[in-house]
């Protein structure tokens, strides 16, 4: 399934490494099939863990799901922690969160270790509202994570004015966000990795998988042999039957300018806003303007007629929040992404075969979740499985007593 449509930006944005195809049978520990950013950062981790691995991509590494990502990475979920907490209850919605931010204060300790640049910036989030309902409920999540401890702030429209040059009813703000070009990043992941040993394929679509001691998995007509098999496809549809009914995939517009925002817009925040659907937008380490949204139901890409349209549109949007003149767009694309029916990402072990393992970020803020991932599964691998483990494994659980 084609997983996006127009001129995404970020392949452009460096050199796309070549990396070999799979021309023998292989034995390894861990099968990792999925080479975007899920994959990347769980070859990383385990690597680092001293596992032997061997990733599959079915195609080029970062050319599937990861190239339509707009590289707005939070902790925050599209569903409140409120909201999360009706569905599941109060514990498991707050060590939701709680996984979460931890996932993103270690991609910060991570991406300082990488010795290449991955357009990497520690940023704050601006929710923005234009309704009086809308800041009341921003006033009530402001108060839940302030008491569990999240360095969260509510600001006026005068506040915003001032400090972003924005203008809307109010914002909630919260901290230990980035923005990144996951591109540079999957690429910068797999090259440390396999300077550690990691061996990555590129045209290695999965044919077949044997769950048996050892797993054998068949790719490009030739076997391989592992203790534990990973899957990590993102959002290409029946990778684990499993989840699909738990699942559903839309579409979403997204444009790049050329670089050129200069001292005129005035903040380095990544920002939403509470329409629905939502706008999102910021500013890229090279002066560029990334924004996205209006959304659609269902995986069918339309024309490129379309995507200009809907894109012209989103940027109307962002300019009644900032009503300036913007650099000429130079990339408009269409992309497909995957939300999850209750809020959640899918992490875990399949409980027929607990050395089958998924990562599936579904839910909104894809790229944590992928962190989270690494950590979650390289735990299992490990024997010492994460304490927050529960949060995301499939069937839902409950908290542990």
């Amino acid at each position: 399934m084609k997983l996006h449509l127009g001129n995404p930006y970020w392949h452009e944005s460096r050199p796309t490494p070549s990396y070999p195809r799979l021309t023998e049978d292989l034995k390894t520990q861990v099968v990792l099939v999925g080479g975007g950013m899920s994959g990347a950062l769980l070859t990383y981790e385990l690597t680092l863990a001293g596992f032997d691995v061997v990733t599959l991509d079915r195609s080029v590494p970062g050319y599937g799901s990861s190239n339509g990502n707009t590289g707005m990475i939070q902790y925050h979920s599209d569903d409140r922690l409120e909201d999360l907490a009706q569905r599941h209850g109060m514990r498991h919605a707050e060590d939701f969160y709680a996984l979460s931010y931890e996932a993103m204060t270690h991609l910060d300790e991570l991406t300082e270790s990488l010795p290449e640049e991955v357009g990497y910036e520690k940023t704050s989030s601006l929710l923005l509202t234009q309704t009086e309902q809308g800041f009341a409920a921003l006033r009530q999540n402001a108060k839940t994570l302030k008491t569990l401890g999240y360095p969260v702030s509510l600001l006026s429209r005068e506040d915003l004015l001032a400090q972003t040059k924005i203008n809307a009813r109010g914002a909630l703000r919260t901290r230990q966000d980035a923005g990144l070009n996951p591109f540079q990043l999957i690429h910068a992941l797999l090259g440390a990795s396999i300077q550690r040993g990691a061996r990555v394929f590129q045209d290695a679509p999965v044919q077949s998988i044997t769950l048996s001691k050892p797993h054998r998995i068949l790719a490009q007509s030739h076997w391989i042999q592992s203790d534990w098999v990973l899957l990590a496809t993102g959002y290409a549809p029946e990778a684990y039957p499993p989840i699909e009914r738990a699942v559903f995939r839309n579409t979403t517009f997204s444009f790049m300018t050329a670089p050129g925002l200069g001292a005129a817009w005035g903040t380095d925040a990544m920002i939403w806003d509470d329409e629905s659907p939502y706008l999102y937008f910021r500013k890229t380490k090279d002066d560029r303007l990334i924004a996205g949204g209006r959304d659609k139901a269902g995986t069918a890409l339309s024309s490129r007629e379309r995507i200009v349209r809907e894109t012209e549109k989103i940027k109307e949007g962002l300019q009644t929040y900032w009503p300036h003149e913007l650099p000429p767009i130079t990339h408009r694309w269409q992309s497909v992404f995957g939300e999850s029916r209750d809020g959640l990402p899918f992490i875990g072990a399949d409980p027929q075969h607990r050395r089958l393992l998924f990562a599936y970020g579904y839910g909104g803020n894809g790229t944590c979740y992928s962190v989270a991932a690494a950590l979650i599964l390289r735990s299992i691998l490990q024997g010492d499985p994460h304490p927050l483990a529960y949060t995301t494994a499939w069937p839902r659980q409950t908290p542990p007593r």
